[in-house]
């Protein structure tokens, strides 16, 4: 059966508008920042194809012109939308301005070399395969290790490598061999195995971006599960699961590890003198202080309630009281400011024992401190093992 580039060509703008028409069902309307834009990405992409082929009925006159420029900047911004879906996804990507540099300058090249045939083709597609090639790049080593690791990534770089390098073989024919690609629709063998690749691909990066988008969903959910809605912190499962992680890293390496159990004092007060409203208010100033106090390698959380706990990697029993001091410093100075005002804990601490003790039983002597702090008149932080003011 003979391959028709026309038809090729009407096939894949009829797959993008069907994909991006039917990606909303999927994902549904208030998509993230990520997937709203690779969504984009398709329908921008099928305006410029269409451009394309609305363009070849005007052949070299200035609707041409018009049209087809306008499919390069349509065709560049999919790009561009694209990558900053990775950005979202994977966290910064190299060569950024590399990329956004290429978007602007395709369109402009191409509208302004349009009377000649090889400049043209040449700039046009050599300057796509270039942002082609930056994505296949972004699509690789992401920075967050908490996503990215579905195959998705690597279907994509398949899908975007295949693409640019034919589309640099295009740009070479055009520019230093126009025999063998005299115009747009011409049915030579590398634009016919372009135009196939073109719907393969898409098809193949449309399932890429679905499996991103689900990945992204997965992770929402979870977080949902281990964080607490109103502090941000961990929530219980978020707290044994890092927790624990953090101790049997501690116990297989042999260094020092503390455990803060915290209690805000006389909690039913204020939210009877203030109201539940400023009560909430001041669990969350709370928890954002423990996290701009928290170093590298601590982990927080609130277990409910007025109770907030702090593992602190590598930190003794004289460090742990050093932050403690530092905590209530910090609150007592921001607190009568940022809630109106003051709050203050007791601590309960425990320094961690031996190889083989458990989240649990470190708890339990954090806890048992934490209750003899409460019952010797609040505000300082009292050991499992001696009792620190």
């Amino acid at each position: 059966m003979p391959l028709d580039p026309a038809t090729l060509i009407f096939l894949n703008v009829a797959n993008l508008l069907a994909m991006s028409t039917a990606l909303p069902l999927v994902m549904g309307q208030n998509p993230s920042p990520a997937a709203h834009r690779a969504r984009a990405s398709m329908m921008i992409s099928a305006a410029a194809w269409l451009a394309l082929i609305l363009a070849g009925f005007w052949r070299e006159q200035w609707p041409d012109q018009l049209l087809s420029s306008l499919a390069m900047a349509l065709l560049s911004f999919s790009n561009w939308l694209i990558y900053q879906a990775l950005n979202h996804w994977l966290g910064p990507r190299p060569l950024g301005r590399l990329l956004l540099v290429l978007v602007l300058a395709t369109p402009v090249g191409y509208a302004l070399s349009f009377g000649s045939y090889p400049v043209r083709v040449g700039w046009a597609n050599l300057l796509i395969a270039g942002q082609l090639l930056i994505l296949a790049r972004a699509t690789l080593l992401p920075t967050r290790s908490e996503f990215g690791q579905g195959t998705w990534r690597f279907l994509m770089f398949g899908c975007v490598s295949v693409m640019a390098v034919l589309t640099a073989t295009r740009g070479v024919l055009g520019a230093w061999f126009t025999e063998l690609y005299p115009f747009f629709r011409a049915p030579t063998p590398v634009n016919l195995t372009a135009l196939v690749a073109t719907n393969v691909t898409l098809v193949l990066g449309n399932i890429a971006i679905l499996a991103a988008w689900r990945e992204e969903a997965q992770q929402q959910l979870r977080a949902l599960v281990i964080t607490d809605a109103l502090t941000g912190l961990s929530n219980r499962n978020g707290w044994a699961e890092q927790a624990g992680r953090a101790l049997r890293y501690a116990q297989r390496h042999d260094y020092p590890l503390s455990l803060l159990m915290i209690d805000l004092d006389h909690f039913k007060r204020i939210n009877d003198t203030y109201g539940h409203e400023a009560g909430d208010a001041a669990l969350q100033f709370f928890g954002g202080l423990l996290k701009r106090c928290q170093r590298a390698g601590d982990v927080n959380a609130r277990l409910g309630g007025e109770e907030f706990c702090v593992l602190l990697a590598h930190a003794d029993t004289a460090a742990s009281l050093a932050f403690d001091q530092r905590l209530r410093a910090e609150l007592a100075q921001a607190a009568p400011q940022a809630i109106h005002f003051a709050l203050d804990f007791s601590t309960g601490h425990a320094l961690r024992q031996g190889r083989d003790e458990t989240l649990e039983a470190l708890m339990a002597r954090a806890d048992a401190a934490l209750y003899r702090a409460k019952h010797a008149g609040r505000g300082h932080l009292v050991s499992a093992n001696a009792a620190t003011r």
